[in-house]
Order: C-alpha cells, then structure tokens, then sequence
C-alpha cells in the first residue's frame, strides 16, 4: 500500500503500565522511580511505527528519524501511560506525526515524531556492511 495525504488525520494509541524497566531511576543513578523519558519516547515510536508497518509493503520498514518530546509531568509507578500519535503529514517517505500523552491523571507529555519508509533489505545490508 502506498502512503497517501488522505492519511493524514489517522490516529493510533498505545499504552504501557509504569513499571521498574520504565523508571528514570535506571537512566539516572538518583533519579525518582517515575515514567523516565526515554521510556515516553520509544512508546511513541512504537506506537508510530506501529501504525506505519501496517501501511506499507512486506518488503518495506520505517525508521525513526527525528522526536520531540515535551515531558511535562512526573507518572509514578502503577499508572498506565498512554500516548495518541496523528499522522501530521505525508511527504513522499516521510511521515511525520504529533503526538500527545496522559496517564491516569493528567497530560503528561506531548511533540512530534518523524519516520521514513526504507527498503528493508537494502538497510540491513548497509547496518551488516558498517558492522565490518
């Protein structure tokens, strides 16, 4: 299936309990047992990348290239975060997305995420080259 314009608009969420493998605390020595950043991010590109492998041919893969995350308020343990990402624009390969997150209380984060769809083969190929 080839990407479209009339893509943009399409919504999809996901959602993870805050868990131990989750907290800032195993980024940082010292830091707080809360929903770190990194953790916000790589749920919005799953979630992203999620939406797009189902768009695009067997033969095909996106790839992260750029996020902006806007982490704007702790989530402690047991909460479930859940993020919604939007197709923004649609440009050829390149699919950008907004994306906005909450837990169970409140909005807790929100940016941008881009992707672009790559052969998949011709990019494990160039990844075993680089590796020697």
């Amino acid at each position: 299936m080839a990407l479209t314009a009339d893509q943009v608009g399409q919504t999809e969420t996901g959602a993870v309990v805050a868990a131990p493998e989750h907290y800032a605390s195993k980024v940082l020595p010292g830091a707080p047992d809360v929903f770190s950043t990194p953790s916000l991010g790589a749920l919005v590109e799953a979630t992203a990348g999620g939406w797009l492998s189902r768009q695009i041919e067997g033969t095909q893969m996106s790839v992260g290239t750029q996020i902006v995350i806007n982490h704007t308020g702790a989530t402690p343990p047991g909460l479930t975060v859940t993020v919604e990402v939007k197709v923004a624009a649609v440009e050829g390969r390149k699919v950008d997305f907004e994306w906005t997150a909450k837990d169970d209380r409140e909005q807790v984060g929100h940016g941008t995420h881009q992707r672009f769809v790559v052969d998949a083969a011709r990019f494990m190929a160039g990844v075993e080259k680089k590796k020697g």
